[in-house]
């Protein structure tokens, strides 16, 4: 399956992706709402350690214990690899030289700090 996964700055957004009930999680897949469950289903222990550090931070608002948590789960999924990406899309953006503040970032272009970009 090749499938596009976008995102963020916010890492939650992902967790459809990661969490084991999630209409996203597009490996070791369980039965879905509905249906029989599967026999002989069962999460593996990083599986499951992911999808908890995804709800324990989605409940943290200390942004450095935040940054631990999500750090933990980038960490699981390049040690199981879960998803084998296959591109990393290069971007181009421009902005004008009047619009100051302009912080390029590969995760949100130009614009993901648009709330602290002025213009003169």
């Amino acid at each position: 399956m090749v499938l596009g996964l976008t995102g963020g700055t916010e890492p939650n957004g992902g967790a459809n992706v990661w969490l084991l009930d999630g209409a996203l999680h597009a490996f070791n897949q369980n039965a879905g709402p509905g249906q029989d469950p599967l026999e002989g289903w069962e999460a593996a222990d990083w599986e499951r350690r992911i999808a908890d550090l995804y709800i324990e931070a989605a409940q943290e608002i200390d942004e450095d214990r935040r940054f631990e948590l999500y750090k933990e789960t980038q960490q699981l999924t390049q040690e199981y690899l879960p998803f084998t990406y296959l591109i990393n899309n290069l971007s181009l953006t421009a902005v004008r030289n009047r619009v100051q503040n302009v912080q390029y970032t590969a995760l949100g272009g130009a614009l993901w700090n648009i709330h602290e970009l002025t213009v003169e």
